[in-house]
């Protein structure tokens, strides 16, 4: 193994939480690096010392006390435009309803309300057919003609609408 994979496991080792071959493999590695047996030796003593380390527990009216003098060490807002705006206190449920209705007035109004951008479309979209049909006709009539002269067709031989021959 190489240092940085001992350093990433040396915690478990010191814990006794890896199985017997990484066990193995990290002592082996342990006694040929003075670099990470002294990096072992100096977590222990400092996980040693930290064990030594007396608590402090606070007062009773610390928490309070605490809070007390950070609101009275709260500078002062200076009165101005958006002063009104922090002083709103919002009631939940009442944003809540006013989101409600807002909801359900969209959805109602959309649905509810006559749409005639498409009867405009569809006469438009009709007209358009009808002029299309007519030009292909046309065509077809102008194809047949022009077909006419490198053949010996019938005058009853017609081009369809398709493109094909009747």
């Amino acid at each position: 193994m190489d240092c940085n994979n001992i350093k990433d496991i040396l915690i478990q080792y010191s814990l006794g939480d890896i199985d017997d071959i990484e066990k193995t493999s990290v002592e082996d590695h342990l006694s040929s690096c003075e670099s990470c047996s002294n990096y072992l030796k100096e977590s222990r003593s400092l996980w040693n010392l930290m064990d030594t380390w007396d608590t402090i527990e606070p007062d009773a009216g610390f928490v309070s006390s605490f809070w007390d003098k950070a609101e009275s060490d709260e500078p002062e807002i200076k009165p101005g435009f958006f002063k009104w705006v922090r002083d709103v206190k919002f009631n939940w449920a009442l944003a809540g309803a006013m989101a409600s209705i807002f909801l359900v007035s969209i959805i109602t109004f959309g649905a509810f309300s006559t749409d005639t951008r498409n009867s405009l479309f569809m006469s438009a979209d009709e007209r358009d057919e009808l002029v299309l049909i007519e030009l292909d006709n046309a065509l077809a009539k102008e194809t047949s003609d022009v077909l006419s002269i490198y053949g010996p067709w019938d005058g009853d031989t017609d081009v369809d609408a398709n493109g094909g021959f009747n």
